[in-house]
């Protein structure tokens, strides 16, 4: 999370001292948030530019918290909720080691394999050479169903997802089709077998770790240090004009530079 507040920057606002009552309040909430959103912008685009593929669920996990006249504080930050997606991640999960470097956090399948005992400690699972993955590079979430299901993990209190022995399940064919591909007696990832066709799906792998590649911080200061002298100067002429906004709760739009 980065938060812009007025600490530091007295003398760039030495035209609110024009306005009188509530105004100087309100136009500087105006210019905290309008300088939020500029930032959102200017990370979505580097998100964009920096990471391979990004999905949509990732480019719109950025929030903000608006400034408001009796809280002179705008913040961005990335999502931090689950929703239930069917990674068991929240975004700031997987894109903190972008910004910070250093490991990742498991995914839900992970903790399933690992709670099975299928997959060891310390390992985790990258897609293999048979993976179907989707349009931004991921493994497809159809074919890691699938995977979970043959390998009987999705079941739980109130409902199992897992391949069965009924005639709809057996003629899908996952219960038979997955299993646990071992060196020895060291399991080293997940297979997929189709009549003649056998495939590695799921590859085990040391701990992923990351490098930096998103300097979130140093954007955020960046749009900051350009933009929240020129927003609050665009405040005070609105103010002056009578075109101050109401609702703070409301994301601004990006004023055009």
């Amino acid at each position: 999370m980065f938060s812009i507040g007025r600490s530091g920057l007295d003398e760039a606002f030495a035209a609110l001292d024009r306005l009188a009552g509530d105004l100087p309040r309100r136009a500087l909430a105006d210019a905290l948030n309008h300088t939020a959103n500029q930032a959102r912008i200017a990370l979505r685009a580097e998100m964009e530019s920096v990471f391979d593929r990004p999905t949509p669920f990732t480019l719109n996990a950025l929030r903000i918290l608006n400034a408001k006249p009796d809280s002179l504080e705008a913040a961005i930050w990335v999502k931090d909720d689950k929703d239930n997606n069917a990674k068991g991640q929240a975004p700031e999960d997987w894109v903190a080691p972008q910004v910070f470097g250093g490991p990742r956090v498991d995914k839900k399948s992970e903790m399933l394999l690992r709670r099975r005992g299928i997959l060891p400690a310390g390992q985790f699972v990258v897609p293999a050479e048979g993976a179907r993955l989707d349009a931004y590079g991921n493994m497809g979430r159809a074919h890691m169903m699938q995977i979970l299901s043959g390998l009987r993990l999705l079941n739980r209190p109130g409902y199992t997802g897992d391949a069965s022995n009924n005639w709809r399940s057996f003629r899908k064919g996952h219960a038979r089709a997955f299993f646990v591909m071992r060196r020895g007696k060291v399991p080293i990832g997940i297979a997929e077998r189709r009549g003649r066709t056998l495939q590695m799906v799921l590859a085990f792998v040391g701990q992923p770790s990351y490098r930096q590649r998103l300097d979130f911080h140093g954007i955020v200061r960046r749009v900051v240090d350009e933009r929240l002298a020129v927003n609050v100067d665009k405040a005070v002429a609105d103010a002056l004009a009578g075109r101050l906004p109401t609702n703070f709760r409301r994301r601004p739009q990006a004023w055009p530079r």
